[in-house]
């Protein structure tokens, strides 16, 4: 296609715009000469990149979030095995005792082979003032647990350091792989940095804020106590999960600065501790393994937190580009900041890695009242949209967009109020 000719009329020959519109014309034709010449040169380079499914941002969402569940179980258990908390300790003391008494009731196991069992698990925590307290048979039940009572207010603050402590190790894991995909992906390590720092930072505010108030709401949900029905449990422990979820998956809205990305964020994280919170109790009960009831619910917690952020991002986008041709083809942008910038600089949100055609901001992309616009920001115009080089023009679904070797087909669901 040519670029359109301008109109000189007598009028404009005493004007001091002639100058400017001449030399901006001989910068459009030599835009679209440069254009034709690298499709004829380099047409095996645009066509290179193939589609690829880890480009999905449900799918790698989804993949890196099952890695956060893996480095988060084992860097759980690790740390449980080296600094061993008295509280839990008492917990799984209490679990295997609890199931020693109803198989005796159930009249399973007798009387003598449970006096055996249950001596055998307090022998098995030899150090926790817990299990001297339920240990001594000279106690009467409701002194024992006035006993524990009290040994629970000299451990409060203990208590909160390893819950504190706990909570940062998983979440750590968590957030940081959940925060870097997408940089990751997109080869920008300035993101992973920037965003695995801030994904940190999130999940330590989170864990601190678990290990204060959590517990005083699992219990009031009626989690830990004995009184609770099964599915009551489960519930408890799935509400404590999806508060701490919505603190693992909202770095890469905080460093975007976009309100509805964190929105997003959030729900999506939510709803992944929600379900994976689910499945604790079930597990531990199906297989009798309070380690793999963890690894396996906190496996589902990463899936599950991924899948349903990328989900909901694509259920509720309303602008986005998509790599047709490139490095990256397949992945897929969804326009949150205004502007969103194009360019080699890692600092644009849609960085174009080692072209030596794309400068540090090479274009923007504007969302006004009328729609979406892209902007040029050469001093010579380098942006092509359907072939033909611009300045700046309204965007309209289907449009290809080219910069440098990477080709983008702009798409539009609908028009939204300005983004801030």
């Amino acid at each position: 296609m040519a670029v359109e000719k301008i109109t000189i009329s007598f009028d404009d020959l005493h004007s001091e715009d002639v100058e400017q519109k001449l030399e901006r014309a001989e910068a459009l034709e030599q835009a679209h000469k440069r254009y034709v010449e690298q499709q004829a040169a380099a047409p095996l380079a645009i066509a290179a990149g193939k589609s690829s499914i880890w480009h999905n941002t449900v799918i790698f969402m989804a993949v890196f979030g099952i890695l956060g569940g893996l480095f988060a179980w084992g860097a759980s258990e690790g740390f449980t095995k080296l600094v061993p908390n008295r509280y839990m300790q008492m917990q799984e003391m209490d679990n295997r005792r609890m199931d020693v008494i109803t198989r005796l009731n159930d009249g399973l196991i007798m009387e003598m082979e449970a006096e055996s069992q249950l001596q055998q698990i307090y022998a098995d925590y030899p150090s926790n003032p817990y299990a001297k307290i339920l240990s001594d048979m000279t106690l009467t039940a409701e002194q024992q647990m006035q006993a524990v009572g009290q040994r629970l207010e000299l451990d409060a603050l203990p208590n909160f350091v390893h819950r504190f402590v706990w909570y940062a190790v998983v979440g750590v894991m968590f957030a940081f792989m959940l925060a870097v995909a997408d940089p990751l992906l997109s080869r920008n390590r300035r993101g992973v940095v920037l965003n695995g720092a801030v994904g940190i930072g999130l999940s330590l505010v989170g864990a601190a804020l678990v290990g204060l108030f959590i517990n005083k709401i699992y219990h009031l949900l009626g989690g830990g106590t004995l009184e609770a029905s099964f599915v009551r449990q489960m519930i408890a422990r799935a509400v404590v999960w999806s508060v701490f979820g919505m603190f693992l998956t909202v770095a890469p809205a905080v460093v975007m600065k976009s309100s509805k990305k964190l929105v997003i964020g959030i729900i999506g994280g939510a709803i992944g501790g929600f379900l994976g919170g689910l499945l604790f109790d079930p597990i531990d009960v199906l297989l009798n393994s309070a380690v793999m009831s963890r690894l396996i619910a906190f496996v589902a917690i990463g899936f599950l937190s991924g899948m349903s952020t990328g989900l909901i991002e694509s259920a509720v986008k309303t602008g986005w580009l998509k790599v047709t041709g490139g490095v990256i083809t397949g992945k897929q942008f969804i326009i949150y900041r205004n502007p969103t910038f194009l360019g080699s600089s890692p600092a644009c949100e849609i960085y174009l890695f080692k072209d030596p055609q794309v400068s540090d901001h090479h274009s923007a992309i504007h969302l006004t009242r009328d729609g979406y616009e892209i902007e040029d920001l050469n001093d010579e115009p380098m942006t092509f949209v359907n072939g033909e080089p611009i300045e700046r023009v309204k965007l309209r679904a289907g449009d290809e967009i080219q910069i440098g070797s990477s080709t983008f087909c702009f798409q539009e669901r609908k028009q939204s109020v300005v983004m801030k």
